[in-house]
């Protein structure tokens, strides 16, 4: 009798999907609205959906959001962990990582724009991946599958 109550609770639990689908936007902390949006569209060729007081909408190459709010006060979207990467101090944080198709030419693109960025890493069965900030300080993870690399 007790099997069956385990089997019908697994069974339960296998045929339910998630409920949270996938992230539709994200929400970016800027100190300048125009300047930030400028830099968006010029460093990552991103298309500037919508510009107004409220804020910014970019478009990213698979179609989601990424909306750009200016602050009151100067904040940036990192925050600062001791459980990343076997690091036992204090690592500053990313908040999004994005999936690009060619990074070794963004990397280059980025370095020669003058952006803070992060040397290129092989991490193996990981993919190639580099860290870079926005003219705000936001801090950004990018990574390649290494199936495409």
């Amino acid at each position: 009798m007790e099997q069956q109550k385990m089997r019908k609770l697994e069974s339960r639990k296998a045929e339910q999907k998630p409920m949270l689908k996938r992230v539709l936007c994200n929400y970016l902390p800027v100190s300048d609205l125009e300047l930030a949006a400028k830099w968006y569209t010029e460093i990552f060729g991103l298309e500037l959906k919508r510009r107004d007081p409220g804020g910014a909408i970019l478009v990213l190459g698979d179609g989601q959001w990424l909306f750009l709010l200016e602050t009151t006060e100067k904040r940036t979207a990192n925050f600062v962990t001791s459980q990343w990467d076997g690091n036992e101090k204090t690592y500053e944080m990313f908040s999004l990582t994005f999936e690009v198709e060619n990074i070794v030419e963004l990397h280059k693109k980025l370095r020669d724009s003058g952006v803070e960025v992060e040397p290129l890493m092989d991490l193996d069965s990981c993919g190639l991946q580099f860290k870079f900030k926005d003219p705000d300080g936001n801090k950004f993870n990018v990574w390649q599958d290494p199936a495409t690399a």
